[in-house]
């Protein structure tokens, strides 16, 4: 319920925003805010996995590495950001702003989740889309023609999120009596890559058009995905949250297979459902809420639908790896998750001289290459799988991409 009320806040922010602002303008604010998520999910460095796997004391030590680490990754993203693409100055600041409280705010997350306080930490991390609402609101409200008027918006609404959440965060401690061991910086660089592979793979179109196709054709973009592709990617992330307590709890093989028969069948069922909804509402929604500013002729729209089954579909091999596989298996799901996202960048590039419709479709190659690899991992690590579960043995801790997620 969580996932689906914050696939519609985001989806209407998106659609306001996009009503708002001048075509360009909308293009480089979806240009900053891919940057900025990029920031978000590296700039902790992996602690908000690592606070999840272990009771860590959620105390100024943290707080301080949190800091250092994700003011270190946005000082790089800027000068990146600033190189490549065209930003000024202000929006460069948006970046670094927004990955510094979206990490805090994700560490924040991590403790509750360790906690099993599932509601809590769903809502503070979904708040990320609730400021996107509200900045497109207020954008709306203030009639902004530039993309920093919502970008500061959004920022001023993140950080407080996050304020919040440590605030709760400091109230709680006293009685938690956690320890404060040395941080494990080889285990964190290793969650942070099989993180980061995942989310560059989502925000790979987004990075790859402004400087092939120009902002305009981001624009066009963004509203594609907040019409045609949100069913696909919420889908794919609530994958996870069913399907690998529900491996990890299953009494041996049977019962394993038991539980993929039904997951897949929910999840092919809901992509069928999803594409049928997509083709018919999509082109009504551009065409009458946004005036016809945004075509989104067919092949475009069958392009998303297309590529975007492939998530949930590889989600839920990744999450079978992820919930029964061995050491080893994580770092084979590594290794796939990189060689996806080079597969997909390579593709897009390709697909650059057909448009924005092949770009698309060269970057769902990463997508698929995904899918079928993680479907082979996922095949061998349920045959060498202990037979009851974690009963026999430990199960390496969960990688998963929505431990990251700041959709």
């Amino acid at each position: 319920m969580v996932l689906g009320l914050s696939g519609v806040a985001f989806a209407l922010a998106n659609l306001l925003l996009a009503r708002a602002l001048p075509k360009e303008e909308y293009g480089r604010l979806a240009l900053v805010l891919a940057i900025a998520r990029v920031g978000i999910s590296t700039g902790p460095l992996g602690a908000n996995v690592i606070v999840q796997r272990q009771q860590v004391d959620p105390g100024w030590r943290l707080i301080r590495r949190t800091l250092g680490t994700s003011t270190l990754v946005a000082s790089i993203l800027v000068i990146a950001a600033g190189a490549l693409y065209p930003l000024n100055p202000p929006l460069l600041a948006i970046v670094a702003a927004v990955t510094i409280a979206g990490s805090l705010k994700l560490v924040a997350v991590g403790h509750y989740q360790s906690r099993q306080q599932y509601g809590y930490s769903l809502l503070l991390s979904e708040s990320t889309n609730l400021s996107s609402l509200i900045a497109a609101a207020g954008a709306a409200v203030i009639g902004s023609q530039t993309a920093m008027g919502p970008a500061a918006l959004f920022t001023l609404c993140l950080a407080a999120f996050a304020a919040v959440g440590w605030r709760r965060v400091a109230r709680d401690r006293p009685g938690l009596g956690y320890p404060d061991p040395p941080f494990p910086w080889g285990e964190a660089f290793s969650v942070a890559g099989v993180i980061n592979a995942g989310l560059v793979l989502i925000m790979l179109e987004r990075l790859v058009i402004p400087g092939t196709l120009g902002l305009s054709a981001l624009a066009t973009f963004s509203v594609l995905v907040t019409l045609a592709g949100s069913p696909f990617q919420m889908l794919s992330e609530g994958v996870g949250f069913a399907l690998i307590p529900s491996l990890r709890a299953a009494a041996g093989a049977p019962a394993r297979r038991a539980v993929l028969r039904h997951e897949t069948a929910v999840v092919v069922g809901a992509c069928i459902l999803s594409a049928a909804g997509v083709w018919w509402l999509a082109p009504l929604v551009a065409h009458w809420f946004l005036a016809g500013r945004y075509e989104l002729p067919t092949s475009l729209i069958l392009a998303a639908i297309v590529v975007g089954s492939l998530k949930p579909l590889g989600s839920l091999a990744v999450g079978t790896v992820n919930a029964v596989g061995s050491s080893a298996a994580l770092v084979g799901l590594s290794v796939i998750a990189w060689l996806a996202v080079g597969t997909g960048l390579a593709g897009a590039w390709l697909g650059v001289p057909r448009g924005l419709t092949g770009l698309i479709y060269g970057a769902g190659a990463g997508w698929l290459l995904r899918a079928l690899a993680s479907i082979w991992l996922a095949a061998r690590c349920l045959r060498t799988a202990p037979a009851e579960g974690q009963a026999q043995g430990e199960i390496p801790a969960v990688l998963t991409e929505e431990s990251a997620r700041e959709s």
